[in-house]
Formats: C-alpha cells, structure tokens, sequence
C-alpha cells in the first residue's frame, strides 16, 4: 500500500469518505468545519521519535499565594467571547462545582487532583442569589504556544469530565498559522446532552495540523452552552507512534427480524427462553479503529471471541481493510452467534493489524452478558447516575419505560425497579411518602398504539425502598399476563404529589440510571401524563421485566485466587510460615485458609454453592490478622455469577508499610528466561499511566509503550525480533533483568 505522508493526509482528510467509515462527529474527534490549515511539511529527522514520549504535560498545579488563591502562568489564555463573565477558572482538588443543577465534589476523572484542575462551571454562573439566568456563554482557554518542529508525530491527551446542555459543543481548537485558521476536534464521543462525558480519558492525534509546526496554538472551547460545567485536567502531548490502531467503538446487536421496532443491542440479561425462539436471529457485532499511528496500517480488522463459563464457545474476525493514518473505518462480523443455555458469556472485542502496535492497551473492549430463567434486563445491578421525568415535563403520573423484544409465548409475572436518592442531591429526589405503579404495555401493529395489558398495585415509597431493587408481582387475571411475541414497554408510573409542571428541584421521582455499558439509543422511553406519545430518552432506566420460568441454576462455586508475590518479596509473608486467610460476609468475616499446592505464589481456595448474583464483600488477611488495605477499611465487592474466577493481587500488589504513592509498581515477568514471548505483568496502587521501556545493555531502547490508567494488567511482548542476550525491562520506577534466549 502507497505510504501517504503528513502533507497528502491533511491535503485528504477533509475531503475522503467510505461506505463504512462512522460518523466523525459520533465516534471520535476529528476535524470537522474548518477551513484547510496551513499545509504540514514532510516531517523531517527528529531527535524524540519513541512513540509515547510526552514532550509537553500540565497538571495545573496553580496555587499561590495571591488574593484569590492562583495565577495563570505566563503564555495561558482566558477569553470569553460572548461576555457574559463567565471564565474557565482554577479550582484546587477538593473545591466542589454547584449551581442549579450541578452538585459535583470536583474533577470525578483527575489523576493529579491535589494538584488542582481548570473548570467552567456554567451552572454557577446562571444560579446566583437564588436567582436562574440563562446565558449562553462562548469561552475558551489557551495553551501557551509548542513547539512541536521535531515531532512527526502528535497525540493530545488529557482527563475531561463534563455535562452539557441542549445541543452538546466541547471541543478542541488547533492552530498552526498564529490563529488564522483553526482545525476543530469535537470531544464529545457521542454524549447526548444532559448526560456526563462517555470519554473522561480522550486522545486526540492532531497531527495532520501541528506535526512538524514550530508554533502551535491549542484551545479548548465550551460553545454556546447555559447549563452544567466542564473540567479539564492532566492535559499531555506526546509523540505519536508509527503503529497504533485504537478501537474506538464496538457495538453487539441482536438480528431482529421485525420491521416494528429497532435492534436490541447490548442486553445485560436474557432469558433462555427467548433466545430458544426460532426467530430470534442471535447477535452480530461491529467494530470502529481509527489508526492514531503515523505509518499506514495494513490488514485491520476487528475479531470478536466469547467465553461462556470460561471457556471459548466463538471466535470470529472481520474481513481486513488498510487504514490510513489518521482515518476511520468500520468492520462488520456477520457470522451470528446464538447463546446456548444458562450461562456467563465473556464478549472480547479486539483490534487488530499486520504491524506490531506500539500500544495495545486501547485494542479491547470487554463485556459481559447472562442467559438467565426469568430476569430480562437491559441494565447491570449498579447505577452510575439516575433518570427522572425532570426533562419531559416533570408531572405527577409522568411514565419511565423500557421497550422489550418477546420473541417466545411467555408469562410475565412482575417488574423490578431500581430506586434511588441522588447522593448528590436527596432532596430533588425520590422521597418516602411518594407513590408508583407498575405497568406493562404492548404495541398494537394493526391499530398503530400502545395497549396497557397488566399493572401491579399502586404502591406508596417506604425507606426500606430507597436506593433498593423493588419487585412488585404483576396483578394477574388469567388473561393479560400471558404474552405473545412482540414489542413491550415495562414502565414504572411515578407520583411525586408536585402537580403538573412541578419544580424538578423540589418535586422528582428518580429511579437508577445505568452508564456501564453500550446500548442501543431507543429503548429508554419516556411518557407524559394523559399522553399517548412514548419518546426515547438518554439515560438507561433500570426497569427490569421478570417473567414466569425456572430451571436456571441457583448456586455457582466461587474460587478466590490471590497472588501474594509482592509480601513474598518483601518479606511479609513467609510461604510454610505464614498463611493467608479470606475473610468476608459469605462467611461471616470468618477465616477461610488459602494454599499454594503448586508453588506458584498464587494462593486459591474453592467456596462452593454461593448464591447467584448475591454481592459479597471480602479482604484477603496474612495469618487472620494482617489484612490487606489496613489504613482505609475498604473491602473488595463481587457479585456472584454462573462462572466465579477471581484473580486478584494482595492489597493490589503495594508492600504493607509502604507509602502507595511511593511504590509505583508491582511488576512480575514470565517466563524468564523466554525466547518467542514475555508476558510482563504490572500491578499498580491506584491507575496510573505506566510506561514500559526494555533497554540493551548498551542503554538502547528496543521496546518501548505506555499504558493508560493500569491497575493491574497483563502486557504480552512479542520477542521475534529481539538478539540474545540480556536487558533490563524498566516499568516507572521499577527495574527488572530480563533474559532472552
């Protein structure tokens, strides 16, 4: 394939198209309504050419001493177009961003929040003395100028953490001629408004306009927008690589062969059931890579693999297309896969390419769903924000939905919803005193509506509900609780005894809100009272349909595994000494001994016959009385399933009496010595971006990659092309000797 180089990739960028490529402004920044920049020259020699090397950082560590607490460094830019006095201002760690509708304790993405971040709190502007303005504010801050005339290559990086209102618009500007011309990167990764940022970790390669320029401008711009706030921390260039693809996106559909209603996509849990019916169709799925790289990539493609109960049950790969750097494209993989019985199913979605990428971390993406009897549900047990009628109207009797595929004759025999306080806010929210009923609809083709078929009884909020699963039987008559294949809505009717219209900050019924996962957009609804009209939504409400079958187990065997490598090296556990213990609520905080039988310095215990998908708490303890995280109390969570291997690190591989900010990593090779791969495993304290260096003994860097917010991770090394001999892997502060044989 014709190498391009920098200068035909931006002379093309903004003009080539495929049949497959995703929407640029929905699945990755990219430049999108600018003019044509500056060409970039042919990158010359350059003195920093390993991929990942960062060159420019800022963690806004402001903080002085003068009147109002900070000083922006000489070079930055603060500008407000619209002037409406709103500027990006500094925050320290531990400030908070309020307002009408914003109650965040700071940067929830940060990885240097005691240094501080940069924030427009919108929210706070437009909420003064208790009064609402609705300005539209234009606002951005600038870098000072970088020299980026060495680098061939550019990657941007930073932690953002935002919400927007109406029509979302936060971007990146980049500039190469002193501002005459700006290339715009949208970061909003297909964030709808009202919803928090998709992305927190984005990575922009802004090559093609700052590659090679001895003087580059980089803005980030808040366009327009009234409500709610944007955060902007640990912002890094770094030199690109030659060869790195990125996944950007993936996407698991279920076949559906109706033309009434939209594909059900992700689905958390399943039953058996349904996915039995003839016209189920089974799952296919889609992947997105965009090369980031600065070399062409040849042969890319996308393979998905599924593990049920661990074990490989499908294993497919994409046809392979080249990609130019730089440039998207999408891969299909047909082949259906029909999950078979009861089961944990593991789905792994890598990235692939002909060359050696430089960083595999951002290749997968990992999920996982369940085949269960009776439970049919789109979301997980846990919610990461909530969902309300806030935005529709907010009137007592306002409906929440969520739209279901029966494909096989069943019973339905109650709905579960999960109802929830805001921690950020209990006031505007769901209250013991308030009321709800559930509801279950079904789509008439033939008349063109929604049918009520069967409700449960109109229930008043008790305590005991708040931020529970609340399952309520469905009042069955012998008739309406049978349902036929077809499209359904399990809705929850919510009453918060506010009226029509009422004031969301006073008066709102909020229920969980699932954003773990990647579903398909329309299958949240939304109704208002004494209206026929459902309207798709943002948030995944977290209502479940429940329906009358057994047969699923109802016990699965755990077995704890825990690797006590790192007090073996230092010398707080002595194996045949000492023992370790599991401690948690599935005994009682009783002591369970673990043993090593095969010498590996992994220790493993088997529990059998837990209940399924109850949560445990545990902690590992060194002759029950040393447990790991001794100085803050927390314990580790798991929710049992069909397949239980738990794979952790004792207090996640940092030495006991040994500052975590002081000890980096924790980083184990095998085999050692190797001669065709080297599996190099690096557990550290908290995520931190890792770099991974093996150096000769002569001092020259023969491998080198960073990894992005790793807490414990598993990094393979291909070794084909390395000579014999001896080198020394550095990983942060951490060296290790490394043969090659």
């Amino acid at each position: 394939m014709k190498k391009l180089t920098l200068l035909a990739v931006l002379l093309f960028a903004f003009v080539l198209t495929y049949g497959q490529r995703v929407s640029t402004n929905r699945i990755k920044a990219q430049p999108y309504g600018s003019e044509l920049m500056t060409p970039v020259p042919e990158p010359t020699e350059s003195g920093l050419k390993a991929g990942g090397d960062i060159f420019f950082s800022e963690t806004f560590d402001w903080a002085d001493n003068s009147e109002r607490g900070w000083s922006l460094p000489a070079g930055w830019q603060i500008v407000e177009e619209t002037d409406f006095g709103c500027p990006w201002i500094w925050r320290a760690g531990t400030d908070s961003i309020k307002g009408l509708l914003t109650f965040e304790p700071g940067h929830a993405y940060s990885k240097s929040p005691e240094d501080g971040y940069l924030v427009l709190p919108m929210d706070e502007y437009n909420y003064k003395d208790g009064v609402s303005t609705s300005n539209g504010a234009t606002v951005w801050f600038q870098l000072p100028p970088i020299d980026c005339s060495t680098h061939p290559g550019v990657l941007i990086s930073f932690r953002q953490f935002f919400r927007c209102y109406y029509t979302p618009d936060c971007r990146i500007q980049v500039s190469n001629d002193l501002g005459a011309h700006w290339a715009n990167y949208s970061v909003l990764f297909e964030t709808p408004i009202s919803i928090f940022c998709k992305n927190p970790y984005p990575e922009v390669n802004i090559s093609e306009v700052a590659a090679g320029m001895p003087e580059v401008w980089i803005r980030f711009l808040w366009n327009s927008m009234e409500r709610y706030f944007w955060c902007i921390d640990d912002i890094e260039l770094m030199e690109s690589y030659d060869n790195d693809i990125l996944l950007e996106n993936s996407w698991q559909y279920m076949v559906d062969l109706s033309n009434e209603d939209t594909n059900e996509s992700y689905c958390y849990m399943i039953p058996n059931s349904q996915i039995g019916a003839d016209n189920f169709g089974g799952y296919y799925f889609r992947g997105a890579i965009m090369n980031v790289g600065m070399a062409d990539q040849e042969g890319c493609k996308v393979n998905v693999e599924i593990f049920k109960n661990g074990t490989s049950v499908y294993n497919q790969t994409s046809e392979a297309r080249d990609i130019w750097t730089i440039e998207r494209d999408t891969f299909d993989i047909s082949t259906v896969y029909n999950p078979t019985g009861y089961g944990d199913y593991k789905m792994v979605l890598t990235a692939q390419t002909d060359q050696a990428d430089g960083r595999m971390t951002n290749n997968v993406y990992t999920d996982t769903f369940y085949v269960t009897d009776s439970i049919y549900s789109l979301c997980d047990y846990t919610w990461e924000e909530h969902a309300s009628t806030a935005a529709w109207g907010n009137n007592d009797g306002d409906w929440m939905g969520i739209a279901y595929d029966i494909k096989q004759p069943c019973e339905a025999n109650s709905i579960s919803c999960a109802i929830m306080q805001r921690p950020k806010n209990r006031v505007a929210s769901t209250q013991p005193g308030y009321y709800f009923q559930y509801w279950l609809y079904k789509w008439d083709a033939t008349e063109g509506v929604w049918v009520d078929k069967i409700t449960s009884e109109y229930t008043e909020v008790t305590p005991a509900m708040i931020d529970s699963w609340v399952t309520l039987p469905l009042q069955k008559d012998g008739e309406s609780e049978f349902m036929e294949p077809g499209y359904y809505i399990a809705a929850i009717q919510t009453f918060h005894g506010g009226g029509a219209g009422a004031s969301n900050r006073i008066f709102r019924f909020t229920i969980g809100a699932d954003q773990g996962h990647r579903y398909a957009y329309g299958k949240t609804l939304f109704r208002r009272y004494n209206e026929e009209t459902w309207n798709s939504g943002d948030e995944l409400e977290m209502i479940r349909l429940n329906i009358n079958n057994t047969g699923a187990p109802k016990t699965a065997d755990v077995v704890f595994n825990v690797d006590m490598t790192v007090p073996i090296a230092n010398g707080i556990f002595s194996p045949g000494a000492d023992f370790v213990d599991v401690s948690g609520t599935f005994n009682a905080w009783g002591s369970t001994q673990l043993t090593d039988a095969d010498g590996d310095k992994i220790y493993s215990l088997t529990v059998p016959a837990m209940t399924l998908f109850q949560s445990i708490q545990y902690k590992y303890r060194i002759n029950g009385t040393t447990p790991e995280f001794p100085t803050t109390g927390k314990n580790r969570d798991y929710r049992i399933s069909y397949y239980n291997m738990l794979a952790d690190v004792f207090n996640n591989g940092v030495s006991l009496g040994v500052d975590v900010n002081t000890l980096s990593s924790s980083v184990s090779v095998y085999p050692n010595p190797a001669s065709d791969n080297l599996n190099i495993s690096i557990v550290n304290a908290k995520p931190t971006d890792t770099d991974v260096v093996i150096t000769s003994l002569h001092g020259q860097v023969v491998y080198r990659t960073r990894l992005q917010s790793v807490i414990d991770y598993t990094l393979p090394v291909d070794l084909s092309g390395f000579a014999k001999g001896l080198y020394l892997l550095k990983v942060n502060d951490t060296v290790t000797k490394v043969v090659i044989d």
